[in-house]
Parts: structure tokens; C-alpha cells; sequence
């Protein structure tokens, strides 16, 4: 009976290789994973917490309100600068400030608040 291959996936780089099946089951752990199973173990306050971002639901916006023209993408907060407004196709093309970027979104997407 022949060889099982398997791919090794814990290299380092960008790269994997194709290993026998005996050669995968004799590598030690990685260290990586060792320790996050060590962490795992300690008691709650002793751990670090994790900052997880929120979803886009709960981030809190600025209260400080915005300046005139700049608005906030309701979806991700992003703010930006209306360029122009089409109120028949209702529509505006807005500048977001972060990226750098012009898109045409609807009206009902955006806001002052």
C-alpha cells in the first residue's frame, strides 16, 4: 500500500509542502499553539483581554457634531465630504476622508449625526 501525503501548512513564509502522513503525526507541536493553549488555562483575571472590533451595529459614533458638507456612512461611520448632491436619482458622491476615494451612494445610506 502506498504513502499518505498531507499538506503541511506550518511552515514558515508563504509556502506549504506535501508531507508523508507518519513524518506530520512524529513534528512536535508548534509553539504557537502551545501557548495559546497555556493561556486558555489561566483564570479570567489573570488573562488579557482581547479587543475585538464590534460590529458596525454597536460602534459608538463621534458626539461631536460634524462640520457643513462632511457626512457619516451609516454602515461603517466613515466619514466624508459631499461633493455633489443628485436628489432625482437620490444619490450623493461623497469623498471619504480615510481612504481617499469618491463613491456615489445613496442618500439614504448617509447622515449629519
Amino acid at each position: 500500500m502506498g504513502r499518505t501525503w498531507v499538506l503541511d501548512t506550518e511552515t514558515k513564509g508563504t509556502g506549504a509542502n506535501m508531507v508523508p502522513l507518519e513524518k506530520l503525526e512524529a513534528k512536535p507541536e508548534p509553539q504557537r499553539r502551545r501557548k495559546a493553549a497555556q493561556q486558555r488555562a489561566k483564570p479570567a483575571h489573570v488573562r488579557p483581554r482581547a479587543h475585538a472590533s464590534k460590529p458596525p451595529s454597536e460602534r459608538q459614533t463621534s458626539s461631536t457634531p460634524l462640520p457643513a458638507g462632511h457626512v457619516r456612512k451609516k454602515g461603517t461611520g466613515e466619514i466624508g465630504r459631499v461633493q455633489a448632491v443628485d436628489p432625482k436619482a437620490g444619490t450623493a458622491s461623497v469623498r471619504w476622508l480615510k481612504r481617499g476615494a469618491t463613491s456615489t451612494v445613496p442618500l439614504s445610506a448617509i447622515s449629519r449625526h
